[in-house]
């Protein structure tokens, strides 16, 4: 099942009054939730953009995060997993605010939105305020977290370089605009009761996303920016491993 556009606003306002909880930071929260018991159905969920969403710059289509994890999470439960449906905005990319249809009744959702907020550039500046994401970022996960009331929610902080600095407006010194998104990002989370994973340090890891050129699953070929096969593992190693997965 799944929430359409149309009820993302409404179902906002309905919850808008969720208990602001802590931002996520560089360490995931304590207690790790709990998901479903052993052996018993799990509803998986992706919400995502083209590292979360499709999977892009894998191999293969096995080699994904989201898929990675999924064969993990099959090893205990018996998996149904969820898609959430995005779109693109105006520069062809998927936003926080490009999202179509939310997963619905799922057990554990992961989302990986932000990248693109944080980085897309329009004539040489930055298309998305704090303020833009902010917005985007409480009405998403607040939806979410209405559609899921019993699910574990992830979400994988920005995919890009952490060093880079930015000044934001009303602020005296330059800041690392990566790391303001995922506090953005994550202070919403958390407010809808899910948890932020930062990524950014496994960006900066070469390794992780070079070299280009190499063959990719889905026809394309890896482009220096997006997670190579040892990326996407570093992901789902990650997350797998805040999950505290069996």
């Amino acid at each position: 099942m799944i929430l359409d556009r149309r009820t993302l606003l409404t179902t906002a306002a309905l919850t808008a009054s969720a208990t602001l909880l802590p931002v996520a930071a560089g360490a995931p929260a304590t207690p790790v939730p709990t998901l479903v018991a052993p052996g018993r159905p799990l509803r998986y969920a992706v919400l995502g953009d083209s590292i979360t969403g499709r999977g892009s710059f894998a191999s293969h289509e096995a080699r994904p995060w989201t898929a990675l994890l999924q064969a993990r999470l099959a090893r205990t439960w018996q998996i149904t997993r969820v898609n959430g449906a995005t779109s693109r905005d105006k520069q062809g990319v998927t936003c926080l605010a490009t999202v179509d249809t939310v997963p619905f009744g799922c057990d554990l959702v992961v989302v990986g939105l932000g990248s693109n907020d944080c980085l897309a550039q329009r004539d040489g500046r930055y298309v998305y305020t704090p303020d833009d994401t902010y917005a985007a970022a409480r009405t998403l996960f607040t939806a979410l977290a209405a559609a899921n009331p019993d699910a574990v929610v992830v979400s994988l902080g920005v995919w890009g370089d952490s060093t880079v600095r930015w000044t934001r407006s009303g602020s005296a010194h330059p800041v690392s605009r990566v790391e303001c998104f995922d506090e953005l990002i994550g202070e919403c989370c958390a407010e809808s009761g899910g948890t932020l994973i930062p990524c950014s340090d496994l960006y900066n890891r070469s390794v992780n996303r070079l070299p280009a050129g190499r063959r990719a699953f889905g026809g394309y070929t890896t482009d220096g920016y997006h997670p190579n096969d040892t990326g996407h593992e570093a992901i789902y190693q990650r997350v797998a491993g805040w999950l505290d997965l069996p």
